[in-house]
């Protein structure tokens, strides 16, 4: 249930992001300051396409949160998320203005993230394999 708790409110944090980024680009937030406005760069250059891959992740790793405190297997769709979101990781990464919005110690903060992952990834795998789950309720 704890992993669920965490994968699922890894999905709800991941919101704010995409949430604040779309709103920017439909001209809903005016003149943003302080952390926000550097963010204007990143907002600028993120593509459509590339909101709408983020926003499918969360709802994988929502689903996923789901099926860990029901007690159901996740790891395969916990891979498919994870891959998904280090690819589009690395895509944006790679930009200019994701270097620059960021200060050095919170790009370093995204591989400490990334160890995270992993580490609940072993860690739903032992629960899928070692773990039977509840039978389903009739």
């Amino acid at each position: 249930m704890a992993l669920g708790v965490v994968v699922g409110a890894y999905g709800v944090f991941c919101v704010f992001p995409i949430a604040a980024n779309v709103l920017y680009k439909l001209g809903q937030m005016v003149a943003p300051t302080g952390d926000a406005a550097r963010m204007i760069p990143l907002w600028k250059a993120t593509a459509w396409w590339e909101l709408a891959v983020w926003a499918a992740i969360v709802v994988l790793f929502l689903i996923i949160g789901s099926r860990l405190i029901l007690d159901r297997p996740a790891f395969g769709l916990y891979v498919l998320a994870v891959v998904a979101d280090g690819a589009l990781w690395w895509v944006m990464h790679a930009t200019e203005a994701y270097q620059q919005a960021f200060t050095p110690a919170e790009l370093e903060l995204d591989y400490v993230m990334l160890a995270g992952m992993f580490l609940v990834g072993l860690l739903i795998w032992v629960a899928d394999r070692w773990h039977p789950p509840r039978p389903a309720s009739a």
